[in-house]
């Protein structure tokens, strides 16, 4: 064999495997550069942080969405409703899509059932976040009356025990602060008042059957707080919190009214 014929059988380039190739030089998915570039600029912003970056957050959603050529709009809603759903931080993500989102489209992914966990109410945070959000991008997808209590109620929003009393001091607080006409008009923290309050009373009631008095008390003293505040009179077209503890929680009177020796309960702990 001569030289010749064995140089011509050598390949000319060093040969890279298949696998090499691909993951070079291939090109990063749209949708994954999305998700990097809004949490990269959110950071640990969220959007009722005062200097969360809307402006430029958003512009990786239109350069998303002009990558993808004309396409409906009910077609940009299905493909930011799956950026949506599969970004971690969904309150950021709403917050970069909203805008683009028609107001049904937006108000269906606000779902509350889908998105507060029942017992744990695990995601509650992030939802009043996403309201938010989607106030401040499509105000005709969330009204101002449901940022306000968005607002009012991050600060009892933790998950974890005592969360349903929370929520209720919370709600609470809401309606003493904020002039609210009846709860028709906030159905999705009616759903979670109502999943509260079932809950608190099954709370209540475990520390009653196992005599753990001073959790009890405890776990009673915002609405002991809550009571020594109520007004004379109702002003008028305004639901107070008392409207709602009679109507979902009727013996919370009763335990308001109970007076234990906080010293024997103590002991008996």
């Amino acid at each position: 064999m001569s030289w010749v014929s064995v140089l011509s059988d050598r390949p000319t380039e060093t040969q890279l495997p298949k696998w090499s190739k691909k993951t070079l030089f291939s090109k990063r998915k749209h949708s994954d550069e999305w998700h990097h570039n809004i949490d990269f600029l959110a950071g640990v912003l969220r959007p009722s942080d005062s200097k969360f970056p809307w402006i430029l957050i958003k512009k990786h959603t239109d350069h998303y969405i002009k990558k993808k050529g004309k396409i409906s709009q009910a077609e940009i809603d299905v493909r930011l409703a799956t950026l949506i759903e599969r970004h971690e931080a969904r309150d950021v993500a709403i917050a970069a899509c909203a805008h683009a989102i028609s107001p049904t489209g937006l108000r269906a992914l606000l779902n509350v059932e889908l998105n507060v966990a029942p017992a744990t109410y695990y995601g509650l945070e992030m939802y009043l976040q996403s309201l938010i959000a989607a106030n401040y991008c499509s105000p005709k997808a969330v009204t101002g009356l449901e940022v306000q209590w968005a607002r009012q109620l991050l600060p009892y929003a933790k998950h974890g025990a005592g969360v349903a009393g929370r929520y209720l001091e919370g709600l609470c607080s809401a309606l003493r602060a904020i002039d609210t006409p009846n709860m028709n008009v906030l159905p999705d923290f009616a759903i979670l008042a109502r999943r509260a309050f079932k809950n608190f009373a099954t709370q209540l009631e475990g520390y009653k059957l196992r005599s753990q008095w001073v959790s009890a008390q405890a776990a009673v003293g915002w609405m002991s707080a809550l009571a020594r505040t109520t007004p004379a009179v109702t002003p008028p077209g305004h639901l107070l919190p008392e409207h709602v503890l009679d109507a979902q929680f009727p013996i919370w009177r009763i335990w308001v009214a109970w007076n234990p020796n906080t010293g024997r309960t103590k002991s008996l702990a």
